[in-house]
C-alpha cells in the first residue's frame, strides 16, 4: 500500500509543478497588461482632460450656466467650435426622424462637456436659437452615449442642417430610445445648457 501511495504522490508532483507555473505566468501576464494599459491609456485620459476653458476666441456655439464651477464669462462657461473639438470626439451612426438613411454624427459626449464645466444637478434646461426649450435629465447622459454633434457625414453642421450644435442620441444602437420622449430631447441649433436640480 505504501508503494501505491508513493506512486500516486509522485504522479501528482508534475501536475502541481505545472499548475504552479501556469499560476505564475497568469500573474506575470496580468502585471504586463496593467503596465500596458497605464502606458497606453493613462496619458490619453490626462490629455483628454486638458481642455482650454478660457474665453473663446471664435464664435460662441454653446453657453453653459447654472450649477457649474468652471466659468469664463459673466458666471457662465462659453465654448466655441475649437474648444468643443478639444474634447474626445465620439461618432454615432444612426437614422433620425429628420434625415434620410444612415447618418454619421460626430462630436463630444455631453457628459464629458458637463464634467469639464464642473456641472452638478439632476436636470439640464436646453435652449435652441429659436428659444425652443426642453428639460433633459442627467440620467440620459449617464445611461446613453449622447453627443453634442457638430458634424454630420464629415461636414460641419450649419444652421440650415440643424447645427451648429445638435443633441444626438444613439437611436440605431438602442431600440428603447426610439420614442417621442427621446426624440423631443434631440434639440437642434442648441445654444444654451442651464444646469439645475
Amino acid at each position: 500500500m505504501a508503494d501505491v501511495r508513493s506512486q500516486k504522490e509522485a504522479d501528482k508532483e508534475p501536475m502541481s509543478i505545472i499548475f504552479c507555473l501556469i499560476s505564475r505566468e497568469a500573474v506575470m501576464l496580468k502585471k504586463k497588461l496593467c503596465v500596458w494599459f497605464l502606458c497606453c491609456f493613462f496619458p490619453t485620459i490626462l490629455f483628454a482632460q486638458d481642455i482650454d476653458l478660457t474665453t473663446p476666441q471664435g464664435k460662441v456655439l454653446l453657453t453653459l450656466s447654472g450649477n457649474i464651477t468652471e466659468q469664463n464669462s459673466d458666471g457662465a462657461l462659453k465654448l466655441d467650435r475649437d474648444q468643443l473639438l478639444q474634447f474626445q470626439q465620439r461618432t454615432i451612426s444612426t437614422e433620425t426622424r429628420w434625415t434620410e438613411g444612415m447618418n454619421v454624427f460626430k462630436g463630444p459626449l455631453v457628459r464629458d462637456v458637463l464634467a469639464a464645466a464642473g456641472a452638478t444637478g439632476a436636470m439640464v434646461s436646453a435652449e435652441a436659437a429659436n428659444e425652443y426649450k426642453i428639460e433633459i435629465p442627467f440620467e440620459d447622459f449617464e445611461s446613453f452615449d449622447v453627443i453634442l454633434a457638430i458634424e454630420n457625414n464629415g461636414e460641419p453642421l450649419t444652421v440650415r442642417s440643424k447645427g451648429p450644435v445638435w443633441v444626438i442620441y444613439p437611436w440605431s444602437e438602442d431600440a428603447a430610445l426610439k420614442n417621442g420622449t427621446y426624440y423631443s430631447r434631440a434639440i437642434w441649433q442648441l445654444v444654451k445648457f442651464d444646469v439645475h436640480d
